[in-house]
């Protein structure tokens, strides 16, 4: 999936369509997820470990940020 952001930002830019791809080497598929993993079924436990779909906070605190500025940037009126 690493490859993902490659094709998508020049379809993007060609397009004319507002962006801001990122991608976080260091994160895995759920890296903005931030669950206590106690309250988390087992089954969801052994699925995140298999995916490496568990948070990454340096990353995720980056994310967000993006997010809350392109979302400012965008959608407010």
């Amino acid at each position: 999936m690493r490859e993902v952001p490659d094709r998508l930002e020049p379809a993007l830019t060609a397009a004319s369509i507002d962006h801001d791809i990122k991608v976080y080497p260091d994160a895995g598929h759920g890296f903005l997820n931030d669950h206590d993993p106690a309250e988390l079924p087992l089954w969801v436990k052994l699925l995140a470990k298999a995916t490496a779909a568990s948070g990454h906070e340096p990353s995720a605190r980056d994310a967000r940020r993006r997010i809350i500025a392109f979302f400012d940037a965008h959608l407010k009126p």
